[in-house]
C-alpha cells in the first residue's frame, strides 16, 4: 500500500472513531428515564420533574422531618435512620433528588443544578402538604437544604447537615466522576460506570476505608444517568458564591453539623475548621467516613433525634 493510501486509511479510522465517540456522547448525555417507585417510595407527579418519596409516621401532619440524600445516593441511604425518627406525631419524609433513585432523570441541565434541585424539593413539600420542615441532609443534600432554607425561611425551622462540604475546595472528587465528565471520552467511560470492579474505588471514598461498600451504593450508582453524574453541581455553585458554612450560620436558625472522623471525600480536618470558624462546631462520629448515616446510623440517630424533637415536641 502506498503512503498516501495508508494516510487515507488512517484518516478514515480516525473519522470513524471520532464519529463513534460523538454518537456515544450524544446517546449517553440524552439518557433519561421517567420516575418510578424505588426504595419503598411512591412517585409525586409535579409541574417539573416527578419525584420519588417515602413517608413514615402520620401522613397528614403538616410539620415534617425531611431527609435529603447526597450525590449519586438515594432514599435507601436513610433506611436505618428514618424509621427511628418517626413517631406517632412526627412525620418523616425521604426525597430522591432529580436524577437519583426513583426520581425522574430529565434532559434539562437546569433540573440538576442547585436551583433546580431546590425547586423540586419545594414542589414536593407543597404536594405533600408540608408547611413546616426540619431539613436533615447528607453531603450534596446539605447544599440543597441550605438553599431551600434560604428561599423559604418561614417554612424551614432548622437544618442538620452531615458531611456537607463547607467551603470551596474542601472536597476531593471521586476518580469516576472526573473520568466520566471528560468531553467525548468521558461519555465512553460512563458506559462502564455500573461495573462494580471499576466503580468500587470511587464508591469506597464515600465510606471509611475498612467499611465494605454496601449494595445500596451500587444500586444508587446504577440508577444515575451521565447527566446526573456531571450536572449535579450544587456544591460548587453555592460554595462558589459564598461558603456554605457561612450561609448556614447566617440562617439565624438552629443548625446541627455532623461529621465522620475519617471522611476523605470531604476531608474532616479542613471542613471541621471551616464550620468551627463559622460558629457551627461539628459533632464528630468516631471511625466513620463520609456517610455516617450508613456506617453508624445509631450515632446519627442519637444526635439528630433530640435536635428534631426540640421542634416536634
Amino acid at each position: 500500500m502506498h503512503v498516501s493510501g495508508k494516510v487515507r486509511v488512517a484518516a478514515l479510522v480516525l473519522i470513524a472513531v471520532f464519529g463513534t465517540l460523538i454518537v456515544n456522547a450524544y446517546l449517553v448525555d440524552h439518557d433519561t428515564h421517567a420516575a418510578a417507585p424505588f426504595g419503598g417510595g411512591h412517585v409525586l407527579h409535579l409541574p417539573g420533574p416527578d419525584i420519588n418519596v417515602r413517608e413514615y409516621g402520620p401522613p397528614t401532619e403538616e410539620r415534617a422531618v425531611v431527609l435529603l440524600h447526597g450525590y449519586l445516593a438515594s432514599i435507601e441511604w436513610w433506611d436505618r435512620v428514618a424509621p427511628e425518627l418517626a413517631t406517632s406525631d412526627t412525620r418523616v419524609v425521604t426525597i430522591d433528588l432529580v436524577g437519583h433513585g426513583g426520581s425522574e432523570a430529565t434532559s434539562d441541565d437546569n433540573d440538576y443544578n442547585a436551583a433546580g434541585q431546590a425547586t423540586a424539593v419545594r414542589r414536593a413539600l407543597d404536594a405533600l402538604g408540608i408547611r413546616r420542615a426540619t431539613l436533615v441532609a447528607h453531603s450534596m443534600g446539605g447544599h440543597i437544604a441550605t438553599l431551600v432554607a434560604e428561599q423559604e425561611p418561614g417554612r424551614v425551622d432548622r437544618v442538620a447537615v452531615i458531611d456537607t462540604q463547607g467551603g470551596p475546595g474542601l472536597r476531593d472528587m471521586p476518580v469516576m466522576k472526573t473520568l466520566s465528565c471528560w468531553p467525548l471520552l468521558g461519555a465512553l467511560t460512563d458506559r462502564f460506570r455500573s461495573i462494580d470492579a471499576l466503580a468500587g474505588r470511587s464508591l469506597q471514598s464515600g465510606f471509611a476505608e475498612d467499611f465494605p461498600v454496601p449494595s445500596l451504593a451500587h444500586r444508587s450508582l446504577e440508577r444515575s444517568t451521565h447527566r446526573g453524574v456531571c450536572r449535579s453541581t450544587a456544591a460548587v455553585e453555592l460554595n462558589g458564591q459564598r461558603a456554605v458554612a457561612d450561609r448556614l450560620a447566617a440562617l439565624n436558625k438552629p443548625v446541627l453539623v455532623i461529621w465522620g472522623e475519617r471522611d476523605v471525600l470531604a476531608p474532616t480536618s479542613a471542613n471541621v475548621e471551616k464550620f468551627t470558624e463559622a460558629g457551627l462546631v461539628p459533632h464528630i462520629i468516631a471511625g466513620s467516613g463520609h456517610s455516617p448515616l450508613v456506617e453508624n446510623p445509631d450515632a446519627v440517630i442519637a444526635l439528630v433525634a433530640p435536635f428534631v424533637a426540640r421542634t416536634h415536641g
